[in-house]
């Protein structure tokens, strides 16, 4: 394979005897150039005086006497002179976006040399057609508008003033920008393109330092380049030379072929390269590999990399120039870097690694999202807390200090903080330049290099640094990515205070992250030694003989990119601006261009479908393989995934495990409740996870009221509420006024909540949805004193008592028990066992809503849907109040809340008998065949022979914390 630079070099060198000083090469990119010197050394064998190598931006800039300008200065210009044509008070906020339009517009015009008050004005007038058309219905206006995608009506006549206003002044605005560009000596890509053809044109494109220009592998031409080119060649000192060999790119059927023609006829070689079809015949070593995977089409080159050096297609590993990998997608560079075999040496990367995809951006990503969920809370700055934890976990803030950051995330899980103050959150010299709320660009362009300055400390990470840790230190790399955003907000910061003007917080990120996403950090090394990965655009006008192509998807290759504009499709082609089929005819032919003298070539796809991917193949391999019938090799690889059947998983009752379980027993130090027996019940293996071997779930900011938090703070209000009738009668008109005092309501309903939900120092006003909270509370609680009222008087004895007693199972054996019993009073000399419930009466088997089991054998029966589990939680509460109780009766009940606004709200538990319900009245009557059943379970629980399985009722598994573990 003889590359296409090499033979223009061999030529040119030969023609002119050695002697090309005084000739300037004009390429696509300084890559092509690089490659072009070493040619030119090859066929030289001996030093010479380098040929001037340029670019054809270069070139332009060298015949103009303007600077380039810097794009964001330029848009700040803009802004004041739309301020002074308009005389509009819009903020610069409002301004960025369509300001930013504007200049992408204003560059086109002057690339492609249009009139611009032609232009400007027929889109003025197109608007104003818009607007003629108002008497049309809204379905007029749709069916319209998807006809003429530029139709814009606008009814109101203010808003129609302002629209058209805007339209008028685009041509006032270009010149004034110009003007002012002009006075400073400097200017936009276009405006020094424009300068240099009306040069060209008038021919005043004199002192021309070169003896030849020679224009080389260039396709797309915009007519400022045509303009200069066309009077370069009427001069007798241009020669150009366009790669359009290759048949499929010859194809007129191509869009790679949309300029062919035109081109090779204007502007003619003055030498025949005598390049042939010699390549045809390599077009058939081309694979197609489709892979489920981003990473894993890096790591897929890798393997093709690995079988190329096998076969000996790449000679040397240390001189792998002949081999390229093209990274059409940028965020595959590292993933890449990290793949290639470590026999390959050295590494070539030129394309840069975008600063917006390095640590230090998605560091500042995670601060813009901080700032922009402040809060202030009575005039008080508070941070969101799901912001606040992510930016915990970013590396650089680990690095401050792991020990302070992980106790104040747990701290913030605890407490279920969900607004955090900033003195609960500056902990370190990192926090407290962070965490400070912002008003204006001018303070945050001084926070963030505040925060840069200090992350770029050596002594910062030196001084954290624990036992030497790799994690702990910054790499080189890392540190130029610090660099260089540092010097990024600085620019930003110095042009926003040469032109004095004012943005809010979230305008000012917004340009910061518009700059960052324009810098490319370059990778040092030897550009023409080693295996050389690049991106598309690296590729123009070079050739190598194994091609290794990543991300061949439609959208990535060719990219599925829309332009801002102003300007409509049909005035951009009646003016001859670039177009949609531009951009389809430029990446066309960077493909078939690229391939055509390849040996080997690789295309690698993605095959996923995950969101707005589709993981559909690139246009250019349907093309090949259905229009050039090529013959194509193709391969899908995937991932060899084999999903073994769930095992059952059981704990055997080892020593281990009965040591934890004798704990439980007399003399240990932990007892049973009714809700960890309830577990067991349920799911033996839960109880043990949860209550033998006490694992618990990571705590997580709960934003909203879950249900148990709900009923902690109903049962608080109730306990305070009652409090104070404790050991006394309870007369109806105390419950009435209780329940007519909004106010004493209200405060004990905000205790509650500071209590049970934001545990702070002192009780808040309840805000937004846990105010709404606070008033459901508030009905419930209002609607327990009526139905208590009904049952006036009685003796309230006391509320969430504490019971802790050793019950005796077998002759052996006695386990510990626990209970809070919600609430106990004594209604008509019957004790009444309270529990409260935040739920629905749940239904029987029979389908009704009713407190009712069948028989006692039911409360404990695993098997059983709808367990009546709350009836066995409170017949142990009563079990065990009966040892206490003196023989008294004792009236178990529960209070469903949700059930409290029933007609005939009913708290009673009923043993159906047949067709009949009856009502427990005295606990003592089931109180053996209770204790009976309940030594049953018991016993079962801690006899070694039985072990914790998993339960066979899947519905149990659907809220269970540990599902994950037993994958159902």
């Amino acid at each position: 394979m003889t590359p296409f630079l090499y033979r223009i070099a061999e030529t040119y060198y030969k023609e002119n005897s050695g002697n090309l000083s005084d000739i300037a090469f004009v390429f696509p990119n300084r890559r092509a150039g690089v490659f072009f010197q070493k040619y030119i050394a090859q066929v030289a064998q001996k030093p010479i005086f380098s040929p001037p190598i340029l670019t054809i931006s270069d070139l332009f800039c060298q015949f103009s006497p303007y600077l380039q300008a810097d794009r964001t200065s330029m848009l700040f210009i803009l802004y004041q002179k739309f301020q002074a044509l308009s005389l509009s008070n819009e903020s610069f906020d409002d301004f960025v976006f369509w300001g930013d339009m504007l200049l992408n517009d204003f560059d086109d015009v002057d690339k492609y040399v249009a009139n611009p008050e032609q232009l400007f004005r027929n889109i003025k007038e197109l608007k104003e057609i818009d607007e003629l058309f108002d008497y049309l219905t809204p379905n007029q206006i749709d069916a319209i508008r998807q006809f003429w995608g530029n139709f814009i009506p606008i009814n109101e006549s203010r808003k129609k003033m302002e629209f058209l206003a805007i339209w008028e002044l685009l041509y006032p605005l270009y010149c004034a920008l110009r003007e002012e560009l002009q006075k400073k000596n400097i200017a936009y890509e276009g405006m020094i393109f424009r300068d240099v053809a009306e040069k060209a044109l008038s021919k005043k494109l004199d002192n021309i330092p070169y003896r030849r220009i020679v224009f080389i592998g260039l396709n797309v031409l915009s007519k400022s380049e045509e303009i200069v080119m066309s009077r370069l060649r009427d001069m007798g000192i241009a020669d150009f030379y366009w790669d359009y060999y290759s048949p499929l790119v010859r194809d007129k059927y191509n869009k790679a072929s949309f300029f062919l023609s035109e081109n090779r006829l204007k502007y003619p070689s003055q030498y025949d390269i005598f390049e042939t079809d010699e390549n045809t015949n390599n077009l058939s070593q081309i694979e197609i590999i489709g892979i489920p995977s981003a990473v894993g089409q890096a790591k897929q080159a890798c393997k093709i990399l690995s079988e190329l050096l096998k076969n000996k297609d790449i000679s040397n590993p240390e001189k792998a120039i002949n081999t390229a990998i093209i990274l059409p997608d940028e965020h595959l560079l590292l993933p890449m870097l990290y793949s290639v075999p470590k026999e390959i040496d050295p590494i070539n990367v030129t394309m840069g690694y975008t600063l917006s995809n390095t640590p230090v951006a998605g560091l500042m990503e995670e601060i813009f999202d901080l700032q922009k969920h402040l809060r202030l809370i009575s005039g008080q700055p508070y941070f969101y807390h799901r912001k606040v934890l992510s930016l915990l976990s970013h590396r650089y803030i680990m690095i401050s200090g792991e020990k302070i950051i992980l106790e104040l995330s747990n701290y913030i899980r605890k407490y279920n903080r969900v607004f955090i103050p900033v003195n609960d959150l500056a902990k370190n010299e990192l926090l407290k330049r962070i965490f400070i709320p912002l008003t204006n660009a001018q303070e945050a362009a001084d926070y963030l290099i505040s925060i840069l300055e200090y992350l770029q400390q050596e002594h910062f990470f030196a001084s954290k640094a624990n036992d030497e840790k790799e994690n702990n230190k910054l790499t080189p790399l890392e540190k130029e990515f610090l660099y260089h955003y540092y010097i990024t907000v600085n620019r930003l910061k110095e042009v926003m205070t040469e032109y004095k003007t004012g943005m809010n917080v979230s305008t000012f990120f917004r340009l910061l992250n518009k700059m960052v996403n324009n810098i490319a950090i370059p990778f040092r090394g030897e550009p023409l030694s080693g295996l050389q990965i690049m991106g598309v655009l690296e590729t123009r006008a070079l050739d190598f003989e194994n091609l290794i192509v990543l991300s061949m998807n439609e959208g990535i290759f060719p990219v599925k990119k829309v332009a801002n504009t102003f300007i409509p499709y049909n005035l951009r082609k009646g003016f001859g601006l670039s177009t949609s089929e531009h951009q389809d005819s430029i990446y066309a032919y960077y493909f078939y261009r690229m391939i055509y003298r390849a040996k080997k070539i690789f295309l690698i796809y993605d095959t996923r479908t995950e969101g707005t991917d589709i993981g559909e193949m690139s246009r250019y391999i349907y093309q090949m393989k259905y229009h050039y019938r090529l013959p194509l090799k193709e391969k899908l690889v995937t991932y060899d995934i084999s999903v073994n059947d769930i095992q059952p998983i059981y704990v055997i009752k080892t020593e281990s495990v009965k040591k934890r379980l004798d704990r439980f027993l007399s003399g240990g130090d932990r007892a049973l409740s009714a809700s960890a027996i309830n577990t067991y019940i349920n799911c033996p293996l839960q109880f043990y996870l949860q209550s033998v071997e006490r694992v618990t779930p990571d705590d997580d900011v709960s934003e909203n009221i879950e249900a148990s938090t709900f009923g902690s703070i109903y049962h608080r209000v109730m306990e305070c509420i009652y409090n104070r009738f404790k050991g006394n009668l309870v007369m109806g008109d105390a419950l009435e006024k209780i329940q007519k005092d909004d106010t004493f309501l209200t405060g004990l309903i905000e205790s509650a909540f500071n209590e049970c939900y934001y545990q702070k120092d002192e009780p808040q006003r309840l805000t937004g949805q846990n105010y709404l909270v606070g008033e459901i509370i508030r009905k419930y609680v209002k609607r327990t004193l009526s139905s208590d009222r009904k049952l006036t008087p009685f003796l309230y004895i006391e509320s969430e008592r504490l019971i802790e007693t050793e019950h005796s199972i077998s002759p052996n054996k006695t386990v510990r028990l626990k209970a809070f019993i919600d609430r106990v009073d004594e209604v008509k000399g019957k004790i009444r066992i309270i529990d409260y419930k935040s739920g629905a009466k749940p239904r029987s088997n029979s389908g009704s809503r009713e407190i009712v089991f069948r028989k006692i054998e039911d409360l404990f029966d695993k098997n059983l849907p709808n367990r009546p589990k709350a009836i066995m939680q409170v017949f142990m509460y009563a079990m065990m109040y009966s040892k206490i109780a003196n023989g008294k009766t004792l009236k178990p009940g529960i209070y469903y809340l949700r059930s409290l606004f029933e007609h005939n709200f009913d708290w009673e538990i009923k043993l159906k008998i047949d067709k009949t319900n009856k009502i427990i009245e005295d606990f003592h009557d089931i109180c053996s065949d209770f204790t009976n059943h309940f030594n049953q379970c018991l016993n079962e629980i801690f006899d070694e022979n039985i072990p914790f399985t998993q339960t066979n009722d899947l519905k149990t598994c659907e809220y269970c914390d540990f599902a994950s573990i037993c994958k159902r």
